[in-house]
């Protein structure tokens, strides 16, 4: 019987199995190895924020975001192995601090698989998005710019490869797709992530995948994958919420 995760919802306890996704091939089968429920602090967590009007705190099940610029929370632990990240966001209008984008519904972001050039651990930078432009890692910014662009990068270090994505109108880029409703953000509507990274196999060569509500949107099959360091959170003149935050290895 597949490994289970006990979850609390409205006083009750859920148990919901652990059961192999597509990409964890058997015999090898996903168990749950890092969470945090939100209730004990950011004490796993490093914040980078460009200004000091954000709100960061963990508490009663929820991490709640409110920032008026760029902002960033990495996840501690270096992660490897065939593994995915699972959380549920919702996104809330931007606050007050935020001055003339107050109120606007955008950025559910995110690094991972990002370590520096030299292979080190990503230094501390001021949470000003231009300052990871050094940085390899991935990047997905799901309804970024207002809203108006969900869109997966590669940063090689040395440039921001847009790899593929969705956007409105003209602001669309060469080969991105129009946004849906699957690939936008809701206010007040839970959002299910999963981010896949995992070694290509001979049967699959898919390394990334990256899921919304079940809806897969972005798949890679690159020659030379990014297949392990850091994952953040990031945002920017938003107000989000994440719950429910796990990773799980397939072993």
């Amino acid at each position: 019987m597949a490994p289970a995760l006990r979850l609390p919802l409205c006083g009750l306890i859920l148990s919901i199995p652990l059961t192999a996704a597509a990409w964890c091939e058997y015999p090898k089968k996903l168990e749950q190895v890092a969470a945090d429920d939100f209730r004990a602090g950011l004490a796993r967590w490093r914040l980078e924020a460009e200004d000091a009007r954000a709100v960061v705190a963990a508490e009663n099940g929820v991490l709640d975001i409110a920032t008026p610029a760029g902002l960033s929370l990495w996840w501690r632990e270096p992660l490897s192995g065939d593994y995915a990240i699972r959380f549920t966001a919702i996104a809330l209008p931007a606050p007050a601090s935020a001055g003339a984008l107050a109120g606007r519904i955008s950025d559910l972001n995110m690094f991972w698989n990002a370590l520096e050039a030299d292979g080190s651990e990503p230094y501390p930078r001021n949470g000003k998005f231009a300052g990871y432009d050094t940085l390899p890692t991935y990047y997905v910014g799901f309804g970024a710019n207002a809203n108006t662009t969900t869109r997966l990068r590669h940063y090689t270090g040395s440039e921001r490869r847009l790899l593929t994505g969705f956007a409105d109108g003209s602001i669309a880029e060469p080969g991105e797709r129009p946004m849906t409703a699957q690939t936008r953000l809701h206010a007040g509507k839970p959002l299910s992530v999963e981010i896949v990274s995992r070694q290509p196999t001979a049967s699959d060569p898919v390394h990334l995948r990256w899921r919304a509500n079940s809806n897969e949107l972005f798949t890679r099959a690159d020659a030379n994958p990014r297949l392990q360091g850091h994952f953040a959170l990031r945002t920017t003149a938003s107000r989000l919420q994440i719950r429910d935050f796990q990773i799980l290895q397939c072993q």
